[in-house]
């Protein structure tokens, strides 16, 4: 449609030259839906019958179904508004050349039907084919659709009755959610859904990242590339609630609500976590009381039962479930659907303090009604089973209202109760959710806490980053925690972090680990001289058996375990105080890194040096030691405690360098490849790998003095078996070997650290972010 504006001066006209007027026709007229006509029928049964002369009718759809008979044809005929179908009557030339999907125009006579099936039927006069479709190339054939197919077929799909259903419920809920909140007084707002915060402060947000496709050539591809700078100037991400903008619209016109998009970056395939949905959100001002709050949403909820319950949609929504639930005995029946409407309708809508709803839990466990897989209490919150069971009892199969949580499993920004819970005198906030059968939680609520003061002391109870004076807006486009843990997280998290990262490093290329050592050993034994990493390989494998690779992992296990959970968090608690986690994302703080490397290391390296030396013992060639304890029993009793020691002088001097340059390059490398400090595999792995490389070349020559240190007592030389300090071993590698000395083993120990400590760092991050996860879930 071609639109134009004429602007001009206004002049008189003489009468004579105006045009003779004629009456001005509108197109804007709906054309008659399959659905609405079938409603302007009644059955043949009803005591409203139809004129006795039959009226010409036009109906525009797509065929379902044809059946081509000698004389006659007739064809079912849809067009979304409705799943039943108008069956047309055609002549076998009328019926030529259609097919199921055909887009037709049938003009005809609209008469009562002799058949069973339908109250009236189309006798068609004329066919138009207006858009033409091969039944036997469709991806849609008349089976059953599992929902993985019907995904990958986005622009068809919707085509199916069901699915067309669906769509005219989504408008009609839409459409009374609408109506409700303007009887109600509400503005609708659009907030954006571009966005610089993270308002649920879980970090599973879509990063914005504009992409610039470059000249196709021959060479290579047109494929899009990404652009160096942020188009924004700063991260932004794809919004995960509209809660942060309506807090600030109501302050202008008291109540708002949206229906807004929402996107959620979760990697979980089940119909509670969606990557894309629309979610409605509101906001109240001037609210006193928590009960106004949820007033709003049950008479919402209500207005949405009562007009589906008699809707033409709802009719055919319990006519749907009616017969599809034979086929499928998991879906709810039409009965329990319909029940369910009443109840939303009919209440009571009963309401019940988070205290109470424990407290009838525990006495349904008690009783033996019921048996739970988590036990309820007041420390973890409801789970899914708890929910379910609540409605069903205390809702009687109706929704119900569970109000006044603790504090310390809800958002900072809730507002405290009035009163402690007198039985437990567990702090609480003013909030609920409303539960429903099967859906369980529906609704979420609170009332927000006011009042500055108490709202910035809830932030530091919670520890959240302050908003400071030369930044006000406290996140300068980074992600900032609104509702999870805070990035420092549990002591308990952290240990078991790091030790499932140590395990795992050195778990995995100890062969290589055996290698160094043995080709580090100053004046081996002839027949423990190797050219190479794969002669060592071959040589130990066919020599001594494939399994001496693996001797002395168990020391390794024993000792990796608690030193790096020492070691990880000594690194995380050390930072944390250097303010290595204070600003954005994309703050650097290398010292404050390096700082707590070799924080870290001093302490783990003084619980696994004794491990380490047992380790290396049981690695050289024609050790003796048959299992962890008979080695450290047998150097304890042949050489002192001073044995498990002698060498850490020496570790400190090699592992505080290393581990400050490889956490000083792994910072700086993650900083440049992951500028947003979300949980990304491959950063860190990468990451990793790099610093361990970088910091094991540089770190080699100490790693050879602390291998003679700690392997002393296996020497069969007098001098290299009384070598008594760092300097004293340093010199004798000098003497002997020369500068190259001290580059023995510098191949395999590179091998050896880059996947160890891209392991190590990959393995830490994953479990941090499984805890950080879990805890989460857990307060969300």
């Amino acid at each position: 449609m071609r639109q134009s504006l004429v602007r001009g001066r206004a002049s008189r006209v003489p009468a004579h030259a105006l045009p003779p007027c004629r009456t001005r026709c509108s197109s804007t007229l709906a054309r008659p839906t399959i659905a609405a006509l079938l409603r302007q029928s009644p059955p043949l049964s009803s005591p409203q019958q139809p004129p006795s002369s039959s009226e010409t009718r036009t109906v525009n759809g797509f065929v379902r179904s044809v059946r081509k008979q000698k004389r006659i044809a007739f064809a079912a005929v849809g067009d979304g508004s409705s799943l039943q179908t108008v069956q047309a009557v055609l002549t076998p030339e009328q019926a030529d050349g259609l097919s199921t999907g055909v887009a037709v125009a049938i003009t005809g006579l609209w008469t009562p039907s002799p058949g069973a099936e339908q109250s009236h039927e189309l006798q068609a006069e004329s066919v138009r084919i207006l858009g033409q479709h091969d039944a036997t190339t469709s991806p849609l054939q008349k089976k059953y659709q599992t929902p993985e197919f019907l995904r990958s077929l986005p622009h068809l799909r919707s085509r199916l009755p069901l699915n067309s259903l669906l769509l005219r419920l989504r408008s009609q809920v839409t459409a009374q959610v609408t109506n409700y909140f303007a009887n109600q007084g509400f503005i609708q707002v659009h907030p954006p859904i571009i966005t610089s915060s993270d308002c649920e402060g879980a970090g599973q947000v879509f990063t914005i990242c504009p992409v610039s496709s470059p000249p196709a050539t021959r060479e290579a591809p047109d494929l899009p590339q990404h652009r160096e700078d942020p188009f924004f100037g700063s991260p932004k991400y794809l919004t995960v609630s509209s809660q942060l903008h309506l807090e600030a619209l109501a302050q202008s016109v008291s109540n708002v609500w949206t229906l807004s998009p929402t996107f959620r970056a979760e990697k979980s395939d089940t119909a509670r976590h969606l990557s894309e949905f629309y979610m409605l959100e509101a906001e109240l001002a001037f609210v006193e009381h928590l009960a106004e709050v949820m007033d709003v949403v049950e008479g919402m909820l209500r207005a949405v039962a009562t007009e589906l319950q008699s809707s033409h949609v709802g009719e055919e929504l319990l006519e749907a479930r009616a017969r599809d639930h034979g086929e499928d005995c998991a879906s709810v029946s039409h009965t329990i659907l319909a029940q369910r409407w009443q109840g939303l309708i009919d209440g009571p809508w009963p309401r019940i303090t988070y205290h109470d709803a424990i407290e009838h839990l525990r006495d349904a466990v008690t009783r033996g009604r019921v048996r739970f897989e988590y036990a309820p209490g007041h420390e973890e919150g409801l789970q899914t089973e708890h929910e379910r069971f609540l409605a069903e009892t205390v809702g009687r199969g109706g929704p119900v209202f569970v109000t006044d949580y603790p504090r310390n499993i809800k958002p900072f920004y809730m507002l405290p109760s009035n009163d402690l819970s007198a039985e437990t005198h567990v702090p609480t906030v003013a909030c609920f959710d409303l539960l429903l059968p099967e859906i369980c939680e529906l609704v979420g609520g609170s009332m927000r806490e006011h009042r500055l003061p108490e709202l910035l002391k809830s932030m530091d109870d919670h520890d959240l980053q302050r908003p400071s004076s030369s930044n006000p807006q406290g996140s300068d486009g980074s992600l900032q925690c609104y509702e999870s843990l805070p990035p420092n997280f549990s002591l308990s998290a952290n240990m078991v972090a790091g030790a499932f990262a140590g395990i795992a490093e050195h778990s995995v290329m100890y062969p290589i680990d055996l290698l160094k050592t043995r080709m580090q050993v100053v004046n081996p034994s002839p027949t423990a001289m190797y050219t190479g990493i794969s002669n060592a390989m071959v040589t130990i494998s066919r020599v001594e058996g494939f399994r001496t690779l693996w001797r002395g992992l168990s020391s390794v296990v024993m000792g990796a375990g608690p030193a790096h959970a020492v070691y990880f968090v000594s690194y995380e608690a050390t930072k944390h105080a250097l303010g290595g986690n204070e600003g954005g994302s994309e703050e650097h703080h290398p010292l404050a890194a390096a700082a707590s490397g070799a924080a870290a290391t001093i302490s783990s390296d003084a619980l696994m040096n004794p491990f380490d030396v047992i380790k290396q013992r049981m690695q050289l060639h024609g050790s003796v030691y048959k299992s962890v304890p008979h080695c450290a029993r047998e150097v304890f009793r042949r050489e002192g405690i001073t044995a498990f020691y002698v060498s850490y002088p020496t570790t400190l001097c090699m592992t505080v360098p290393f581990t400050a340059m490889q956490f000083m390059a792994y910072e700086s490398i993650s900083k440049v490849m992951n500028p947003t400090g979300r949980y990304d595999p491959y950063t860190h792995c990468f990451a990793g790998g790099l610093a361990g490389g970088f910091a094991a070349g540089f770190t080699t020559p100490l790693d050879v003095i602390k291998t003679l240190l700690q392997t002393r007592g296996n020497a069969t030389d007098a001098e290299l078996r009384n070598v008594s300090g760092l300097w004293n071993a340093a010199k004798i590698i000098h003497q002997r070997d020369g500068y190259r000395g001290y580059f023995r083993g510098l191949k395999p120990r590179i091998i050896t650290t880059m996947p160890s400590t891209a392991i190590c760092w990959s393995a830490y991050e994953m479990a941090k972010a499984f805890f950080i996860a879990r805890s989460d879930t857990k307060s969300a």
